[in-house]
């Protein structure tokens, strides 16, 4: 569709890269970036990190696929669009109350994410 997708995670930095590298997924990323440093802080500090190494994405043009609410937030606080995807650890119930599009397939986040970003 002539987009792009990275990856951002919480996950340890260290661990992430290898274990992308592993599922042999890395190559569909643009970019892919674990936590650094000591855990904590809020994942919208995380998601602005992010999207400045991505230099010239406009947040407005982003749509984060979570499975978290706090995605959404994330998303939320940098200005990008969000679908949530029940395949977590949350419950649907508790994702939509969020107030974004809440999935429960990958194949309908992507779907979801591609009219959100028309």
């Amino acid at each position: 569709a002539g987009r792009s997708q990275s990856l951002l995670s919480m996950y340890v930095h260290e661990e992430l890269v290898p274990l992308v590298r592993g599922f042999g997924i890395e190559p569909h990323f643009v970019r892919v970036d674990g936590r650094t440093g000591p855990s904590g802080g809020s994942k919208a500090e995380h998601m602005v990190r992010h999207l400045t190494a991505l230099a010239g994405v406009d947040p407005s043009r982003v749509v984060v696929i979570g499975d978290a609410a706090d995605d959404a937030v994330a998303a939320r606080h940098v200005g990008a669009g969000a679908v949530l995807y029940t395949g977590g650890s949350h419950s649907r119930a508790s994702l939509e109350l969020v107030g974004v599009p809440v999935v429960d397939s990958l194949e309908e986040a992507v779907e979801e994410a591609q009219r959100l970003a028309a």
